[in-house]
């Protein structure tokens, strides 16, 4: 019994492995939003639903290997999600992907929704296994979020969205302690640059 288990649980890890794979080599051809839905696909086959933990997110059985699996898998669909929301990557017919807004306030109501989406996603892969690319994809959708945020509505005040981009710039700074590398280390310059324009020169909040 417990051998048959046991193939279980390789079919279904080796299953969720050919799925990044093929999601991976859907989003080196472009086709974001096939590689998006692949890699959902496997992390249906990695994720419990449910258990002691709540809303938590964890792997079917908390192994590392299947935990980080999980969390590459997360982290992999964030960074199809936050290429969508940059307008790169084409459609399943080979068209742009941006084609398909009419209007330029259409992509820009997509990419809100999308960033927000990214930003969740991100941040499953950094609860179950935060590695250097999961900070990394966590703080862009963060900081692209308050880049572009309208800070005159009434729901959203300047110093709300300079705490979204303080906690962006910690998120480089995290990737960056786990493993260096020119990208974080250029998206936490701008982090910098962004905030020194509104007389902001610390990452962390302030406490009375």
């Amino acid at each position: 019994m417990r051998g048959s288990n046991s193939a279980r649980v390789d079919h279904r890890i080796q299953e969720a492995l050919q799925k990044r794979e093929e999601g991976l080599a859907r989003y080196n051809e472009g086709d974001l939003i096939s590689a998006d839905e692949i890699f959902g696909e496997a992390v249906h086959l990695l994720e419990r639903l449910g258990g002691p933990r709540g809303d938590q997110p964890r792997s079917v059985t908390g192994a590392d290997h299947e935990e980080q699996l999980l969390a590459d898998c997360f982290s992999n669909r964030a960074q199809c999600i936050l290429d969508m929301a940059e307008g790169k990557g084409q459609l399943p017919d080979g068209t742009p992907f941006v084609s398909q807004f009419e209007e330029q306030e259409h992509f820009e109501y997509f990419k809100k929704q999308a960033l927000k989406q990214a930003e969740e996603v991100a941040e499953k892969a950094c609860l179950i296994w935060a590695d250097d690319r999961s900070l990394y994809r966590l703080g862009l959708a963060r900081m692209l979020s308050a880049q572009g945020a309208k800070v005159e509505a009434m729901w959203m005040m300047p110093e709300d969205n300079n705490e979204i981009m303080k906690d962006a710039g910690r998120c480089f700074l995290k990737s960056l302690k786990t493993k260096p590398s020119s990208g974080a280390q250029q998206r936490l310059d701008e982090v910098k640059r962004w905030l020194l324009e509104r007389n902001v020169t610390s990452l962390y909040p302030e406490y009375i």
